[in-house]
C-alpha cells in the first residue's frame, strides 16, 4: 500500500495514475507530473523517462498501472511529503489484484443498509413510502456503493449511503427539537437529497463524472428521478403538495443559489435537510484527515481545520 512505503524504498505497486502536467526540463528532456493513488493514500509522482512520458501523456483521468520506481522526498513541497519517482509502468492484466485501488467507507456498510431500510419502513405517509420503495428498488445497487463525491467529501465506495443515512440522523435529531415539522418529509428529503449522484458520479476508477453529470448535475437529476417515479403512483388529495415540498428539499439542499441550488431554501424541512447535509459534509473533512496531521487544509471549505492528534 502506498501509505506504507518510506523514503528511499524501491516500489513495485499497482496504483491509479493521473497526469497533471507534461513539460520540458531546463536541459531539454521531457517530464511528467501527476498523482498516484490507492485506497491508503494519494501521492505526487514525477517521471523523467521520455519514452514513458510519451506513453502516459495521453492518459485520461485515472488509469490503473503497475508502477516501478522509488519513493523520494518531494523537494518542491515544504512539509517533507513523499513523491514517487516513476521509472517504468506497465498496464494491469486480468489476473492482477486491483481491489485496493478504490477507497472504501470506514463504517459498517451492513449496519447502514439496515438503517436505510428502517428509515424507509418508518415513513408513515403512504405516498412517500411507496415513492421511496419505488426509487430504491430501482437505484439501490448503485446507491449503496456509490461515492458521495469525487474528491471533496465521502469520496469512497459506500460514501453516498453513509452520507445520506447520517444526514437523516442529523435532520431527524434537529427536527425533534423543533415545532411543526413533517418528519416523513425530513426523512424522505434526507435519503433522496443526493440520489442524483447515482447518475452523476461513477463508482469506477477515479470516481469520474459522467457526461450526464457534467451536463445536468446531481440536483436536477435527483429531482427527475423522484418525479419519474411519482408519475407511476396514484396520488390522493395531499400527495401533489407533498411531492412538491419533497422536490423543493432536493432542489434547495445546497441552501443558496450561489452554492449551486436551483432554488434557495424556503420551507422548515428544506432548511433542516440543508444544514444537516452541510454539517455532515464538513465533519467528514475531519474524519478523512491524515492521522499524523493536527492541521489540515480543506479545499471544500477553503480553510485550515484543527484536529488534535491526542483526542
Amino acid at each position: 500500500m502506498l501509505k506504507e512505503f518510506r523514503a528511499g524504498e524501491k516500489i513495485r505497486h499497482i496504483a491509479l495514475l493521473k497526469i497533471q502536467k507534461v513539460g520540458t526540463t531546463s536541459t531539454g528532456g521531457a517530464f511528467a507530473r501527476g498523482i498516484v493513488q490507492d485506497n491508503s493514500a494519494t501521492l505526487n509522482f514525477i517521471c523523467f523517462d521520455g519514452t514513458l512520458v510519451d506513453k502516459i501523456r495521453n492518459f485520461e483521468g485515472f488509469v490503473p498501472q503497475l508502477i516501478i520506481g522509488q519513493m523520494d522526498i518531494n523537494k518542491f513541497a515544504n512539509d517533507g511529503s513523499l513523491q514517487v519517482s516513476i521509472l517504468k509502468s506497465e498496464d494491469v492484466v486480468a489476473s492482477d489484484d486491483i481491489t485496493h485501488l478504490l477507497p472504501q467507507t470506514p463504517v459498517d456498510i451492513d449496519k447502514y443498509k439496515k438503517k436505510l431500510k428502517e428509515y424507509v419502513e418508518g415513513v408513515k405517509n403512504n405516498f412517500l413510502q411507496i415513492l421511496l420503495r419505488s426509487i430504491f428498488s430501482s437505484v439501490y445497487d448503485q446507491y449503496v456503493i456509490n461515492p458521495a463525491g469525487s474528491k471533496l467529501h465521502h469520496a469512497y465506495i459506500g460514501g453516498l449511503l453513509e452520507h445520506c443515512v447520517d444526514v437523516a440522523d442529523l435532520a431527524v435529531a434537529m427536527a425533534k427539537s423543533s415545532k411543526n415539522m413533517n418528519m416523513d418529509l425530513i426523512v424522505a428529503g434526507a435519503l433522496l437529497h443526493d440520489v442524483g449522484k447515482v447518475k452523476e458520479i461513477s463508482s469506477e476508477y477515479g470516481f469520474a463524472y459522467t457526461n450526464k453529470g457534467r451536463l445536468l448535475g446531481h440536483i436536477p437529476m435527483g429531482a427527475m428521478i423522484i418525479n419519474s417515479h411519482s408519475e407511476k403512483i396514484p396520488q390522493q388529495h395531499d400527495d401533489e403538495r407533498l411531492l412538491t415540498e419533497l422536490l423543493h428539499i432536493v432542489l434547495s439542499h445546497h441552501g443558496e443559489l450561489e452554492k449551486g441550488s436551483p432554488k434557495a431554501c424556503a420551507s422548515r424541512e428544506a432548511f433542516v435537510v440543508h444544514y444537516a447535509d452541510e454539517l455532515n459534509s464538513i465533519l467528514n473533512q475531519f474524519d478523512t484527515m491524515e492521522e499524523k496531521s493536527e492541521w489540515y487544509f480543506s479545499k471544500m471549505i477553503n480553510r485550515n481545520l484543527y484536529n488534535p492528534v491526542d483526542k
